[in-house]
């Protein structure tokens, strides 16, 4: 499926022209602008074969498309080359080493850095976020073009970097070098590169088909009930992720629109306010998403748009889980809620999940008792509370489950 078939302006949701376009051989839109011819602006671009209509460069778009270039057609298709933090390809200048089997890291003194010599069009990088990381300088070709913080004041998390997008064909380098500073507040300037990921031209690609990734995800597995379902959406039809997180399927119906710059969604857009065009889609999922949204009443009137008559959703949301994950955390539900908040949908079925001691272990932990408990003392709570779930029925678990989830068709 075409990105471009069920994208939409984000304001009035009409069609959107891809201006001076960079074609693969096969026809993908790998770049371009994105024009409302209704509401006579931009509404977002183009980017790497991603729609971003949240986190582009405005003034550097309107610069694009004030000069008219026509269309641009690739010699061959493109593929992702996955650049591993211990790819021998990756030079470094300074002192490196590999840490705990994951990243390539240096304490970060100025000037040392990694380096990918190689033909590619795009390039990003997976780099870690945490209380001891420095700052770093982005360079592509001896030019400075950004620089970023990697402190982060709690917990450790790696984050997706894009760092060069449409390069001239040919032979490039990219350096992430340490600045050797870091914010007040860090504790050092170290420096982890979990991998690299370019976008080569592959003149041998017939077509691009073949060319997607392999599933993958950085987030919480897809709920069977939810997996059951795409059986049934038809080979031409459209299935949404709405707000998957950091997740591809290779399959040519599935779309994830995501608020989050992370590496794998295909379109970075607003669940209050999808860039969607209405009855576009025949699946649509919600996992774990509406307890991170300011008004879920709102992100559920937008899904109730995007989806097609006779079109099923599937959504789970929190209901005595604790605060957790990024970058927001609002409201959760009961199963009386969830129903409330899909009431515009015929509802086919409430459920929930998530035994007592599950849901209590969670709370322990986001608490800290684990640390504030001898471990031996900690395992023997955590006994008796797991002993406690075969005293409580299926129905019991309505009042006190983890989360709430709902099936619902829109007629």
């Amino acid at each position: 499926m075409d990105l471009l078939e069920v994208v939409g302006c984000p304001e009035c949701k009409a069609n959107l022209t891809p201006t001076n376009p960079i074609l693969t051989r096969s026809g993908r839109v790998k770049s371009a602008v994105l024009l409302c011819e209704q509401c006579d602006r931009i509404a977002g671009e183009v980017r790497n074969f991603r729609c971003d209509f949240l986190h582009f460069n405005r003034h550097l778009v309107a610069e694009r498309a004030r000069y008219s270039r026509g269309t641009t057609i690739l010699t061959g298709d493109v593929r992702e080359v996955d650049i591993g933090y211990d790819d021998r390809r990756l030079v470094t200048t300074g002192n490196w080493v590999d840490w705990d089997q994951k990243y390539r890291m240096t304490e970060g003194n100025n000037g040392e850095s990694i380096a990918l010599h190689g033909a590619f069009t795009d390039l990003g990088a997976r780099l870690l976020k945490h209380p001891w990381s420095g700052k770093v300088l982005f360079r592509i070709d001896g030019r400075d073009v950004g620089q970023v913080d990697l402190y982060q004041p709690e917990l450790s998390t790696v984050e997706w970097f894009e760092i060069a997008t449409d390069l001239p064909i040919g032979h490039h380098v990219v350096e992430i070098i340490a600045m050797g500073t870091r914010h007040p507040n860090s504790q050092g300037t170290q420096v982890f590169l979990e991998r690299m990921v370019a976008t080569c031209l592959d003149a041998s690609a017939e077509d691009s088909r073949i060319r997607r990734p392999t599933d993958m995800t950085r987030v919480l597995p897809y709920w069977d009930e939810s997996i059951a379902l795409w059986d049934d959406v038809p080979t031409n039809g459209a299935i949404l992720d709405c707000g998957g997180g950091d997740r591809t399927i290779a399959d040519d119906r599935y779309v994830n629109v995501e608020f989050v710059p992370y590496q794998y969604p295909n379109v970075y857009g607003d669940t209050l306010n999808l860039p969607l065009k209405s009855d576009s889609f025949d699946l649509v999922i919600s996992q774990a998403v509406l307890e991170h949204v300011r008004n879920p009443f709102v992100a559920v009137d937008e899904i109730w748009r995007v989806t097609k008559p006779g079109g099923v959703v599937w959504a789970g949301m929190a209901f005595l889980q604790p605060v957790h994950a990024v970058p927001s955390h609002y409201f959760n539900a009961t199963a009386w809620g969830i129903e409330e908040l899909f009431r515009k949908f015929r509802i086919d079925h409430i459920g929930w999940s998530g035994g007592l001691s599950f849901t209590m272990e969670w709370l322990m932990k986001t608490a800290g008792i684990p640390q504030k408990l001898p471990t031996a003392d900690y395992q023997e709570l955590l006994a008796k509370m797991q002993s406690l779930d075969k005293l409580i029925s299926v129905e019991e678990l309505k009042g006190v489950a983890s989360g709430v989830n709902v099936l619902a068709v829109k007629t």
